[in-house]
């Protein structure tokens, strides 16, 4: 029996190194980056079929929500939203979070505004963009 114990600690420790090394590995084609309001205005580089998730603090019960402002559709596509209001309080935030998937090589920009979409373009307070460089 001891002899089959050492084997099994042997075993796990294999499979501990590997893991440490298959999470310490090189991002490859169909990465995931998560940005936050911390990376506006920075310049995310991708490569195609890789996606970038955007998260934003939000507050949608006083109005105001995160959307799409502009994408440049031809390089990146938007793969939707999500919000997260953990909390379910009346008048308590969240974030939302927002998806995107390059699709092309070549460079782009994707610009998010806070607004309260049902007083226009005047109401928009906050603003967010990246810019975006994608490599085949």
């Amino acid at each position: 029996m001891a002899t089959g114990t050492c084997l099994s600690k042997r075993a796990l420790v294999a499979l501990a190194a590997w893991m440490l090394f298959a999470s310490a590995a090189p991002l490859e084609a169909g990465a995931m980056q998560m940005l936050t309001e911390a990376d506006d205005g920075r310049t995310v580089e991708l490569h195609v079929g890789d996606a970038v998730r955007v998260t934003l603090p939000e507050n949608a019960t006083t109005g105001y929500r995160w959307e799409v402002d502009r994408l440049d559709a031809g390089v990146v596509s938007s793969e939707g939203s999500e919000p997260h209001y953990p909390g379910g309080a009346i008048g308590s935030g969240g974030k939302v979070t927002f998806a995107f998937k390059a699709q092309k090589a070549g460079t782009g920009e994707v610009a998010l505004k806070y607004w309260r979409r049902f007083e226009g373009d005047s109401s928009i307070v906050r603003r967010f963009r990246i810019n975006l460089s994608v490599k085949p």
